[in-house]
């Protein structure tokens, strides 16, 4: 069994035997996607809440699209948390103050009086009826790198201290997972890089050998000699290959291929 430091008593052995069953389980997945799925489904058995998301947060503190998992979110909610109240979220509080991996509570955050006041509760919660939120903002060498943000009804109640605590326990691994996983995403070799870039833009054989030319710096006439074939030819992949993958330049193109962007 993992051990764990901390009030031991707040749990009972079927919840510690969960705990470790989750962590055995995660530290399998090598997919952030699939990690954030069940992320997400794990921590329900154990802390209820109404709606939720996990997402890995990028350089400029956004959420990353492609990333992001929702429980209970419809696609208005989701949308309206990310194009409007995700900069008034009472978390980005503590991207500018948290130097480690930290677990959140909103009232503890903001005295309730202020909080009940902000734009994010009278705009976002209090008419989604989820007053009460709660989460983990994981922090690597001072950086966000993801968030895990869990809503409660107010039915529900706020979250308990037992709720932080269990998100304390798994807190620690789950960075060390999401690292794990991105970490071993930078060490891609270049022929990956062009695979996933056929399979997601859906380009042909040949597109993916002249993407793989352009990448590498090759002038369409160069292009010509190395594949056999006529410039305009050429010319007409490369139009396709801007198409597919929504990009106006090569500068464009090699950067979206290697941030894997969407």
């Amino acid at each position: 069994m993992v051990a764990f430091l901390g009030r031991k008593d707040m749990l009972n052995e079927r919840e510690w035997n969960t705990i470790n069953n989750i962590l055995l389980e995660l530290y399998m997945i090598d997919d952030v996607q699939v990690l954030f799925q069940k992320i997400m489904k794990i921590i329900r058995m154990l802390i209820p809440y109404s709606q939720g998301f996990s997402a890995l947060v990028g350089k400029d503190q956004k959420l990353k699209l492609d990333s992001i998992y929702c429980i209970n979110m419809d696609k208005n909610t989701k949308n309206s948390y990310i194009e409007k109240y995700y900069d008034e979220d009472y978390l980005k509080y503590l991207f500018e103050f948290a130097e480690d991996t930290v677990v959140y509570r909103d009232t503890d955050i903001l005295e309730d009086n202020v909080r009940k006041e902000t734009i994010f509760y009278k705009k976002f919660l209090k008419p989604l009826d989820i007053p009460y939120g709660c989460g983990i903002l994981m922090i690597k060498n001072g950086t966000v790198i993801g968030i895990i943000n869990l809503f409660r009804k107010e039915a529900l109640k706020d979250f308990s201290d037992k709720d932080i605590y269990i998100l304390n326990i798994l807190k620690k691994h789950l960075l060390n997972i999401v690292s794990k996983i991105l970490e071993s995403q930078q060490h891609k070799t270049v022929e990956q890089y062009y695979i996933e870039a056929r399979q997601e833009y859906e380009l042909t054989n040949r597109e993916q050998e002249i993407l793989e030319l352009l990448c590498n710096g090759y002038s369409n006439s160069e292009i010509c000699e190395q594949l056999t074939i006529s410039v305009s030819t050429v010319k007409k992949h490369i139009y396709n290959i801007y198409e597919k993958t929504s990009v106006n330049s090569r500068t464009q193109l090699i950067n979206k291929i290697y941030s894997h962007e969407q």
